[in-house]
């Protein structure tokens, strides 16, 4: 079942970029969502009877991010509830790498880049996103900016790679989102933006698997 589930995931994630490509609106409001909804149902296949802390907050995650993904596609510009709905999934993902069994000290060196990062790029977007949405929106994005470093590190603290290269993941991938709106617009923004959002979600819930 998870075996079928993985591939599924892989299919439904390479359909939906197809109709990306064919600026098929229908398939696109179907897939997008539709292969986190498989995504999702790993996670719940792996939430077991003696489901942990770690296992629900990432379950949470989850759903705020599917959340997000439908207010993004909409026709009429959702940007800011798409950003809230992933902040609030971000939270739910710092919280369960909290609990993530085993976890342990994060490297000083670690800190330091991971914040030096946060810091440059929110630089590099403070211009573009105070002309698109002023300061509130500014606000906004720096919070989000501030979370999803804080889910890097939370990554980090749970010790295990494979989390790991899922939060650096979903902060590539919600950094070319950022840059293509407020910075420049990319040519392989779709393919850049999707494939490691996807494959993030897909290790954080195959995670629940091994628990």
């Amino acid at each position: 079942m998870l075996l079928s589930l993985s591939i599924l995931t892989m299919f439904l994630g390479s359909l939906y970029l197809f109709a990306v490509e064919k600026q098929d609106k229908t398939w696109v409001y179907i897939l997008k969502p539709g292969t986190m909804v498989i995504i999702i149902l790993i996670a719940i296949l792996g939430l077991g009877e003696l489901s942990s802390t770690y296992s629900w907050w990432i379950l949470a995650g989850l759903l705020f991010s599917i959340l997000g993904d439908i207010f993004l596609m909409l026709p009429k510009d959702r940007f800011v509830y798409g950003l809230g709905s992933f902040l609030v999934g971000h939270i739910c993902y710092v919280v369960a790498f909290w609990y993530f069994p085993g976890g342990g000290a994060v490297y000083m060196w670690i800190s330091g880049a991971l914040s030096l990062v946060a810091i440059l790029y929110l630089l590099k977007l403070s211009k573009g996103v105070v002309h698109s949405g002023g300061i509130f929106l500014f606000l906004a994005v720096t919070a989000y900016v501030a979370i999803i470093t804080s889910m890097v590190w939370a990554a980090f603290y749970s010790q295990q790679p494979l989390i790991i290269a899922g939060a650096i993941l979903f902060f590539f991938s919600d950094a070319i989102l950022a840059w293509d709106r407020f910075v420049g617009k990319l040519t392989y923004r779709n393919y850049l933006v999707m494939i490691p959002y996807y494959l993030a979600q897909y290790l954080f819930a195959i995670s629940l698997h091994w628990v």
